[in-house]
């Protein structure tokens, strides 16, 4: 009674320990969506879509400007009694400009392209957003597996140093042959090379999560004292299985297809600009103006002009634009097509692996009784030396390829949901 207690007490401490390790991974993800690059990058584009779009619809309200002059003959010096008799217009001046546009075709087309690219960011930022979900968990996944084949060699490194020194104590007894020998210490070379590269992999895989997510190195290390097998037990935590079934093809929430529709937007847009030039244009335009024979005349004496006017404007030819727009058109059917056969292509993918984890975890569960049977044989001196480091070098290509296969099946379907709108 007492052992069951103690046993269910220590599978409490490590279950608590594992859901501490995944709440402090989610701290990690909440902080860096204000730090990762990308998202900066959306949001700043973000923010300059929203400013041309403010500006260009600032283009149809009226628009004035002040402006001063000052004239000079350089060639005659103008008589000052006939610039006071009037008879030479004065030579200091100010006006206001004014016009507003009634009507302009390029004016309209080019504020509704702003807008259709502003909500194209606006679009671009949300998918972003959603889409960090799957990129943090995907790379903090492919640091976990280069730190879990790191710990994994290590621990065979440490079978395969106890089996060398058990063969050379066995020779130098006579038990042993020089075979076996230089069997055990070809297994611990080849070991200690695989650990230098594991090692290296693990470095390469948190500076790249460290890149994605502009978080700095110290935050990672509340994962070194993990041991092989809770680094496991955590990403089979990170990894739930999600059925497909349900969510096979995609649907009108289907970001990728709503980029495909926001662009064709765009470019209907684009197209319409080419045009823009066989368009009338109705504008309203004029001018309030003072004169005087000084700046100081100008305002407290001066001579005043105010002129408004209706500007129509009527291409008469320029048929060149309206032709060429005809052959820049945008093919969203077949970018439909492309999409739907991606998706296609891709559940089979997640099929396929599905089934290839299965044979994996059986593969890896036959090894790991093999790996203990043929240890207490080789105790019993039924079995080789060769026989258990082949064994054990099964078992540790079995478990790295188990744990790789469902990291990449979890990440290939997590996308395939979010692509095709189901996440």
């Amino acid at each position: 009674m007492k052992l069951f207690i103690l046993i269910l007490f220590l599978a409490l401490i490590k279950t608590v320990s594992a859901t501490d390790f995944v709440k402090e991974i989610n701290e990690l993800k909440s902080k860096s969506f204000e730090t990762a690059p990308e998202l900066k990058i959306a949001r700043s584009l973000k923010s300059q879509r929203s400013a041309e779009n403010y500006q260009a619809f600032a283009r149809h309200t009226p628009q004035a400007a002040l402006a001063f002059k000052k004239d000079r003959d350089i060639l005659n010096n103008t008589n000052p009694l006939l610039k006071t008799l009037g008879f030479i217009p004065p030579d200091h001046s100010w006006s206001i400009n004014y016009s507003w546009s009634l009507f302009n075709y390029g004016l309209i087309q080019n504020t509704l392209k702003t807008q259709n690219e502003n909500s194209k960011a606006e679009l671009e930022l949300s998918n972003k957003e959603k889409e960090y979900a799957i990129t943090f968990s995907t790379n903090l996944l492919n640091f976990l597996l280069a730190k879990y084949k790191t710990s994994a060699v290590l621990n065979s490194l440490k079978k395969s140093d106890t089996a060398k020194k058990e063969a050379i104590l066995g020779f130098d007894l006579g038990q042993k042959t020089k075979m076996d020998v230089l069997r055990a210490e070809a297994n611990f070379v080849s070991l200690s090379s695989k650990k230098t590269q594991f090692q290296n992999e693990e470095e390469e895989a948190k500076s790249s999560f460290l890149e994605v997510t502009g978080l700095e190195t110290q935050v990672l290390t509340f994962l070194n004292p993990l041991s092989e097998e809770e680094i496991i037990d955590l990403i089979n935590q990170l990894t739930p299985s999600a059925p497909l079934e349900k969510h096979k093809g995609f649907n009108h929430d289907s970001p990728l297809l709503q980029m495909i529709n926001a662009e064709e937007k765009i470019n209907t847009r684009s197209l319409n600009l080419i045009t823009k030039d066989e368009w009338p244009e109705i504008k309203l335009q004029g001018s309030y103006s003072n004169a005087g024979n000084s700046f100081n005349e100008s305002f407290s004496r001066p001579t005043r002009a105010h002129t408004i006017s209706v500007v129509l404007t009527i291409p008469v030819w320029g048929g060149g634009s309206l032709i060429s727009s005809n052959f820049a058109q945008y093919s969203l059917e077949r970018q439909k097509l492309q999409l739907k056969n991606k998706f296609e292509n891709t559940f089979q993918k997640i099929k396929t692996l599905e089934t290839l984890i299965n044979s994996l975890t059986l593969n890896t569960s036959q090894f790991e009784e093999l790996f203990k049977l043929t240890s207490k044989s080789y105790q019993l001196g039924r079995s080789s030396l060769f026989e258990l480091l082949d064994v054990q070098d099964n078992l540790l290509e079995s478990k790295i390829n188990l744990a790789q296969n469902k990291i990449q099946l979890y990440s290939l379907t997590q996308n395939y949901l979010w692509q095709t709108g189901s996440l």
